[in-house]
């Protein structure tokens, strides 16, 4: 059916954006069923930093998904395998519609090969979300961090770093990342 793709750093609203989005999905004669990866160990349901959440199954692979569902929301996306592009290649030519969101560009700025893959797919919609930069106050960040220790951390990381505590993530605008 159609592809919505939402994308930002963090604390930029991504998850309330796919709350939203696949509300008024559950007034239809749709069955909806929301998702996220194991991976993401910062909550257990579908939950934005403003406290909206909706419940969701958690998998390894978007293969194990087992939920029958016309309407799916996909969460942190980019934490998933990249070789479940091919299931949502099927779910799209199933005719699901399909709402996912996730990190765009990892602490490097460096596009996330999951995203890469699914700009592949042609999304009917990109939603770009930007939040408030934590180093100069402007609300123009683009770009995750990531420090330890008070440092920032330039290289080393794999793309995708789960939220477990271990580091801490913030946002920055092109001038701060850059400069």
């Amino acid at each position: 059916m159609s592809l919505t793709l939402i994308i930002g750093p963090m604390k930029s609203g991504k998850s309330l954006e796919l709350i939203s989005l696949i509300a008024p999905f559950e007034y239809t004669k749709k069955r909806v069923a929301m998702v996220q990866p194991v991976k993401n160990v910062r909550d257990s349901n579908v939950e934005s930093r403003l406290g909206l959440k909706r419940a969701a199954q958690k998998v390894t692979s978007l293969s194990e998904f087992s939920a029958q569902a016309d309407v799916i929301g996909i969460d942190e996306i980019h934490m998933f395998p990249r070789t479940d592009i091919s299931v949502l290649k099927a779910w799209l030519l199933d005719g699901r519609e399909l709402l996912v969101s996730g990190l765009d560009l990892d602490y490097q700025g460096r596009l996330i090969p999951m995203i890469a893959d699914i700009l592949t797919l042609k999304p009917e919609l990109i939603i770009d979300k930007k939040a408030v930069c934590e180093i100069c106050g402007e609300y123009d960040g683009r770009f995750t961090t990531i420090t330890h220790d008070g440092k920032r951390i330039r290289r080393g990381l794999p793309h995708v770093v789960p939220e477990d505590g271990t580091y801490v993530f913030g946002v920055a605008c092109r001038q701060c990342f850059f400069g």
